[in-house]
């Protein structure tokens, strides 16, 4: 092998074309370009999945679901058949069981993957690619064992990883991985959540010094705002890796909160690439492109609590002993707004009554004043040194919020939660569209798919809540 690989991610709405996949992985060879594909379960198989997991279901349940996956992966030949009889094996245990642990679901949730790669290999020695399926768990991409939200523990996974794969590399052949998952302490597959298997590309790619790391998406690369509700947005050509992650904390679908770390780590680049417009393409690296906000988003509907803490700047503890009364709560806070007297936290509306009733308390015990709940949503312009935009925000998006907070990388309002189209529209305007721009394509609002419901879907800043991925 005499250059680096290049570590390519298809996700499972790309797999719906495979002769597209297949021409992608042809013109990298044909480049003379060693390549490691990750590869996402088909669409719609994960959530399948996850259906079983979350009810107690009977024989001919597991055979209507049995029968689905071998119709979404026909043709994939006797890996596909092993892999099925597996499954069933699986589905009669737990029929036998009942309720699944963690350990136990990830274990079923991994099917989606191994499936996919099953049924992709056949497809590409069929194109004269020299495809060799390998499982992550069994690489040994280890996790922290979280199931569900595992972590990829780089330094350990790296000499398994590299023993794994680069003889296989050096022999001109092409790994087919599995995404979304890695390795627990015994083995056992750990999910990492929604969109995961970005995270596995950049890891992988990071541990083998990859020159880059591809994503690709069927339609669309990362775009100045959500196109299903602002129909000017448009691609951003290049962002920084702070930029990058920023945008997916916030709650860009596009990627995996934690695909920048390993990336930022090796100081590789990670491109997301259109399937169907070669064109349509962003670079995530550590060149600095044009200073202030790069793109906007807005939360769903959220729940924002004052407080009001007498004589605040001489205590000591107070932020403190917010986030301990929340977090014994099982409350995620999602956005902070502090001054010297009041300290604001938002929520997700789901947890607005625990969360009530977790600062009730500390009212009670810190002689503190609790204003009423204050319906909200989250604004974020993201982008190197996106302070300086802030003269440019429109007056109309500034009256009325209910906080504003500042970085280096991001500025964050709370707005009222009706206002949450009108202003993020404002701020796109204002910020980033120039004179007559081109909207975005019917095309590539479809790739966002349907828009999420107002509440119910957890507000983007910390996206990460268990196996989002099964119910994205």
């Amino acid at each position: 092998m005499t250059r680096p690989p290049v570590v390519v991610k298809f996700g499972g709405a790309s797999l719906a074309d495979p002769a597209k996949v297949v021409a992608r992985l042809l013109a990298l060879r044909a480049e003379g370009r060693p390549v490691v594909a990750v590869v996402s379960a088909r669409a719609g198989v994960t959530n399948r999945l996850v259906r079983t997991t979350r009810m107690l279901r009977d024989s001919a349940d597991y055979a209507r679901v049995l029968a689905d996956l071998r119709r979404r992966h026909s043709g994939g030949g006797p890996a596909v058949d092993r892999r099925l009889a597996g499954l069933a094996r699986a589905f009669a245990w737990s029929e036998r069981h009942g309720k699944l642990s963690s350990v136990e679901v990830d274990g079923l949730l991994a099917f989606g993957e191994r499936l996919a790669v099953d049924w992709l290999v056949p497809r590409l020695r069929a194109a004269g690619l020299r495809a060799v399926p390998v499982d992550t768990a069994r690489l040994g991409l280890w996790t922290d064992g979280r199931h569900g939200e595992g972590t990829i523990l780089l330094r350990r996974s790296r000499r398994p990883v590299r023993a794994g794969l680069l003889p296989l590399l050096a022999r001109g052949d092409m790994p087919v991985l599995t995404g979304f998952f890695g390795r627990g302490s015994h083995g056992e597959p750990v999910t990492l959540g929604r969109d995961g298997s970005d995270y596995v590309a950049s890891a992988v790619g990071a541990l083998l010094g990859a020159d880059y790391v591809e994503l690709v998406k069927p339609e669309a690369s990362i775009l100045s705002a959500d196109p299903r509700e602002v129909r000017a947005a448009r691609p951003v050509r290049s962002l920084t890796y702070e930029e990058a992650e920023e945008l997916a904390e916030f709650g860009a679908r596009v990627l995996h909160p934690m695909t920048v770390e390993p990336a930022r780590w090796a100081g590789i680049d990670l491109r997301i690439r259109s399937l169907v417009d070669p064109d349509q393409s962003t670079v995530v690296g550590h060149r600095p492109g044009r200073r202030g906000v790069r793109a906007v988003t807005a939360s769903p509907p959220a729940t924002l609590f004052r407080l009001r803490f007498p004589g605040a700047r001489g205590r000591t503890g107070v932020l403190s002993e917010i986030s301990r009364r929340l977090a014994a709560a099982g409350v995620p806070v999602l956005h902070g707004f502090t001054s010297a007297a009041i300290v604001s936290v938002v929520v997700e509306a789901k947890q607005t009554a625990p969360a009530r009733r977790a600062l009730a308390a500390l009212v009670r015990e810190r002689g503190a004043r609790l204003d009423p709940a204050v319906r909200v949503a989250l604004l974020a312009g993201v982008g190197s040194g996106a302070v300086v935009d802030l003269p440019r925000f429109p007056i109309e998006v500034l009256r009325g919020a209910e906080g504003i907070s500042a970085t280096r990388s991001s500025v964050t309002l709370a707005v009222p939660a009706e206002r949450r189209l009108t202003d993020l529209r404002r701020l796109h305007a204002a910020l980033l569209e120039s004179p007559g721009p081109a909207s975005t394509s019917a095309r590539e609002r479809r790739a966002f798919g349907p828009l999420p419901a107002r509440a119910g879907v957890p507000p983007g800043r910390r996206p990460r809540q268990g196996r989002s991925k099964r119910t994205a």
